[in-house]
């Protein structure tokens, strides 16, 4: 994932230095369903969980987590009439007898790509990501399926970093608008954490000096984008990024 970070990195994070001291990885499950998020194993068509956070996936102090948000795969059929919404899965209970010829299987039924619930996020809470500028709170926008960010194949352009504060943990949004149940309702979260080292103003000099002058930091802003209301500065030299 090209947000790797490694031991050694020196990342700016809201304007203080820090040294990478290790790093390993991070799998999450969060299980949305009518229910809650802790039990239950499908979703009709038309469920919207609204935004919810999950208080377990604060970090310590000293850690950072950057996770990507992905989706399972579910396989959408189409009748043999073309029927869309609301077909299933083929009968695979369907036999061929001496007396009564019948389909085998999903013989009936074919197979036309797959489906996952739509997965929106706001972080920090209230404010929206991955959305278009002029329609933040629009569900036309701003949403991940399992055509963005398939668990098979995570798309990092949705990394999200977590810091260790309340304040600052994701909240997720999860709608189905399939026109089919859903019966794996999970956002599945795959990345890494790291464990930090603050860096003193001697700690920075040195690595400056080993550098031959410069130093070479990873820049890194856990709220994305400047939203509205936000007032961002940057002082001194222009940066020095991996």
């Amino acid at each position: 994932m090209e947000n790797t970070l490694k031991p050694g990195y020196i990342i700016k994070l809201r304007g203080k230095f820090y040294a990478v001291d290790s790093v390993e990885g991070l799998t999450y499950d969060l299980v949305v369903t009518a229910q809650g998020n802790t039990n239950g194993t499908e979703v009709s068509d038309a469920y919207d969980s609204g935004y919810f956070e999950d208080e377990d996936l604060e970090p310590f102090r000293n850690h950072l987590y950057c996770l990507v948000p992905c989706l399972y795969r579910q396989p959408k059929f189409i009748s043999r009439s073309g029927t869309y919404d609301g077909v299933g899965f083929p009968n695979d209970t369907t036999v061929v007898t001496v007396t009564s010829t019948q389909s085998i299987g999903g013989a009936a039924r074919t197979k036309v790509g797959d489906i996952s619930g739509k997965v929106f996020l706001k972080h920090p809470a209230g404010v929206a990501r991955w959305s278009a500028d002029e329609a933040p709170e629009n569900d036309k926008t701003g949403f991940i399926d399992v055509n963005t960010s398939p668990v098979d194949d995570p798309n990092p352009n949705f990394a999200i970093w977590i810091e260790s504060s309340e304040s600052m943990l994701p909240n997720f949004r999860f709608l189905n608008d399939t026109g089919e149940a859903l019966y794996y309702p999970v956002i599945h979260l795959v990345g890494f954490k790291a464990r930090l080292k603050e860096m003193s103003p001697s700690d920075i000099e040195e690595a400056r000096r080993i550098n031959g002058g410069r130093l070479v930091y990873k820049l890194i802003v856990p709220q994305g984008l400047p939203y509205a209301g936000a007032i961002t500065a940057e002082t001194g030299g222009s940066p020095n990024m991996m």
